[in-house]
């Protein structure tokens, strides 16, 4: 009877414990610290416990209908050659709808104007592209998913080479006469210009009138473009990546033309939210990325982790954080959580490579045999109590995992693996080099999980 009293009671203890520390709007590393020696309440600070962590290739990434598209090709010296490309269809400008070139209509010029996204440059600023823009051969579909490993059928003969530097100088100013006669300046990014193929251009505007009826009757002339880099011109060093914006005003296919009775008239074909598109991210399987990434994130070899470890956007490599001993704990029960959070340091400080400003958990959830990722409880309570924001001072980031540190130690989740991503990975470029487990470089900056937890003492003078 005795047992079951003292069972009851400290689970009485731990449920009041809980509410405090969750409700309490204290400092939450100072939560029980003041009551320590009153009560038999034990406060610990730990950072010892057991971390693993290796990193590996993401298998896909959906990558259709995104805010913006990255283009471009780049060589990294640690993870290699990527190129970033990008299909998309065009439709038919809202009012333009079963237009009529005329009589006679011929081709001036046709050009391809692509608004940028942003004016964030990854990679070296003074790097020429040189991309090719081809006619895709098979229908893209609005309703469809697309991945990063996917291609698109294309046509042989490309409708354009482009050879340019961006140029994020060069700008426009325009001058709006606001309600109360004042002036506001607004400043527009030049887009990227790319003249097509006259041909091309000719056998567009010599359609059947029915052609231009609606988008799916272009489709049956026009399927979209593809524009890439082509692999004689990927770059042996540097290279950089370019944000683009498919779903903006400032990206069209302008034909200009005349006909029998008009000496100069344009036509556009634009993008819009219900524009099918999607990008391509090639990583070439790593093949000439450095040795000890590709020791660890090819061949498998996990224990390279106690050194570095590696992320990287656009389909690239994620991070796996274990805890292999928290779910082993016979006395779980009398441990209640305070505080709990995941450190990672970035190793690779002086490259150049701007690092991502935000990194994101998520855990493995297994729902009838089918494996899906979530992100962890505490994302919930908010970014700035979750964070994963990156101190450009400390060069580090950190998470505060307390929820989901208390489900692991009480056997909640089944999972005690976390997985640690890029945020926007489909879009944002970025990689992430880091210190490992148990880095002999710096062992004060390994991948670390600080604990502030409570302990029970459970007496048997307290049970009576």
């Amino acid at each position: 009877m005795m047992n079951m009293k003292k069972i009851l009671s400290s689970g009485l203890l731990i449920l009041l414990t809980a509410a405090l520390l969750f409700s309490c709007k204290k400092d939450i590393s100072k939560i029980g610290v003041d009551i320590v020696g009153e009560n038999p309440l034990e406060v610990i600070y730990m950072d010892t416990a057991t971390v693993l962590v290796y990193s590996e290739v993401i298998d896909s990434l959906r990558t259709d209908e995104l805010s913006a598209h990255v283009v471009g090709a780049i060589k990294d010296p640690v993870f290699g050659t990527l190129n970033a490309s990008v299909y998309s269809q065009f439709n038919i400008k809202p009012g333009n709808e079963s237009y009529s070139f005329g009589e006679n209509p011929e081709i001036d010029s046709v050009v391809l104007y692509i608004s940028y996204a942003n004016i964030d440059l990854y990679g070296d600023t003074a790097y020429q592209h040189d991309w090719v823009v081809y006619e895709l051969g098979d229908d893209l579909l609005a309703d469809s998913a697309y991945y990063s490993f996917q291609n698109t059928r294309i046509k042989n003969e490309p409708l354009a080479y482009a050879s340019f530097v961006p140029n994020y100088d060069s700008v426009e100013f325009i001058e709006e006469n606001t309600v109360d006669e004042t002036y506001d300046t607004s400043m527009i990014l030049n887009p990227v210009k790319i003249y097509l193929s006259n041909e091309f251009g000719n056998r567009i505007i010599s359609s059947d009138t029915s052609a231009f009826d609606d988008d799916e009757s272009l489709s049956a002339i026009f399927k979209g473009i593809h524009i890439t880099t082509l692999g004689q011109n990927l770059p042996s060093s540097g290279g950089s990546l370019v944000d683009l914006d498919f779903q903006s005003d400032g990206t069209f296919i302008r034909f200009y033309y005349h006909n029998n009775e008009e000496d100069s008239m344009s036509y556009d074909l634009v993008v819009n939210y219900n524009t099918a598109r999607f990008s391509n991210f090639n990583h070439y399987e790593y093949g000439d990325a450095s040795p000890e990434f590709r020791s660890q994130v090819i061949n498998g070899n996990t224990e390279d982790g106690k050194e570095l470890i590696y992320l990287q956007g656009l389909a690239g490599v994620r991070t796996v954080v274990e805890f292999p001993y928290l779910s082993k704990m016979d006395d779980y029960y009398n441990y209640a959580v305070n505080e709990a959070k995941l450190f990672i340091h970035n190793q690779d400080t002086e490259s150049g490579y701007t690092p991502i400003s935000s990194l994101t958990l998520s855990q493995r959830v297994i729902i009838d045999s089918v494996e899906y990722q979530y992100t962890v409880p505490d994302a919930s309570s908010g970014e700035n109590y979750f964070n994963g924001k990156y101190d450009e001072t400390e060069h580090q980031y950190f998470f505060r995992i307390t929820q989901y540190i208390q489900d692991v130690i009480q056997g909640h989740t089944e999972d005690s693996k976390l997985r640690v991503e890029i945020v926007g990975s489909a879009v944002h470029p970025n990689r992430l080099i880091g210190y490992g487990y148990d880095p002999m470089m710096d062992e004060s900056k390994r991948v670390k999980l600080q604990v502030i937890y409570t302990k029970i003492d459970n007496d048997d003078e307290d049970s009576e």
